[in-house]
C-alpha cells in the first residue's frame, strides 16, 4: 500500500486551491481531506490502523482499543465508523475478561497462568476508562482486579527500574476511585525515585 501525503496551512480569509491527482488503479485507490485546527496527526490513517491492527498478547489487544475510546472525541466518524469502534472495544473487553486470573490479575499471553505486573496495570486502566464511556465491564471483574493492584501496591518493594510501575498501579487505583493513599505515601517518601514516577505520583494524588 502506497500513500502520498500533502499538507496546507489555510490563512485567515483567504481562499486556497488545491491541486491533487490520484494515483494508483483505478478502483483501487482513494483520497481523503482531513480538516483540523491544530496541527494535523493523520487521525484518518491512524484510525485505518487501529481497526485492521492485528494482535495476541494482553498488551496488544489493550493498545488496539485504548486510543478508540478516544476518537469521536478527536474526529467527526461516520455511522459505520462508530459501529466498527464499538465492535471493536465491545470485543477487546471480552478477550482482556476472559484473560483475568481468580486472584484478579492479568495473564499476558492465554496459555500462562502467572499475572503480568505492568500489563495487569496497563488493561485495567482501559476497563475502568471504558466504563466511564459507558461501557459494560466484564463480572466481578473491578472488585477482584482493586484488590489484587492493593495487594500488589501493600506488598512492593523498590528494586531496579520498578518504581514506575508501582506509580502507575496507584495512578489506576485512582482513576477507579479506589486510591491507596498509605502506598502512595511510601512511594513519595522512596529515596532515588524516577522523575516520572514523581509525575505520575503527583498526577494520582490530583486525582
Amino acid at each position: 500500500v502506497t500513500h502520498l501525503y500533502q499538507d496546507l496551512v489555510l490563512n485567515p480569509n483567504k481562499t486556497t486551491a488545491v491541486a491533487f491527482e490520484n494515483f494508483g488503479i483505478v478502483g483501487s485507490n482513494k483520497t481523503a481531506l482531513e480538516v483540523s485546527s491544530f496541527p494535523t496527526i493523520d487521525l484518518s490513517r491512524k484510525l485505518d490502523y487501529l481497526l485492521t491492527y492485528p494482535h495476541g498478547c494482553l498488551e496488544q489487544i489493550t493498545s488496539t482499543a485504548f486510543p478508540q475510546l478516544y476518537l469521536s472525541d478527536l474526529m467527526d466518524l461516520t455511522a459505520s465508523q462508530k459501529s466498527e469502534i464499538q465492535k471493536n472495544i465491545t470485543k477487546a473487553i471480552k478477550e482482556i475478561g476472559s484473560l483475568q486470573l481468580p486472584n484478579g490479575g492479568f495473564k499476558y499471553w492465554p496459555n500462562q497462568q502467572v499475572a503480568d505486573d505492568w500489563a495487569t496495570s496497563y488493561a485495567g486502566h482501559f476497563l475502568i476508562e471504558a466504563e466511564k464511556k459507558g461501557y459494560v465491564l466484564p463480572i466481578q471483574f473491578k472488585n477482584k482486579w482493586i484488590q489484587y493492584q492493593k495487594s500488589q501496591a501493600k506488598n512492593w518493594r523498590i528494586n531496579q527500574q520498578n518504581d514506575f510501575a508501582q506509580a502507575y498501579r496507584l495512578y489506576t487505583l485512582a482513576c477507579a476511585e479506589n486510591p491507596d493513599l498509605a502506598s502512595m505515601n511510601r512511594l513519595r517518601e522512596t529515596a532515588q525515585i524516577s522523575n516520572e514516577t514523581k509525575l505520575r505520583l503527583a498526577a494520582t494524588y490530583a486525582l
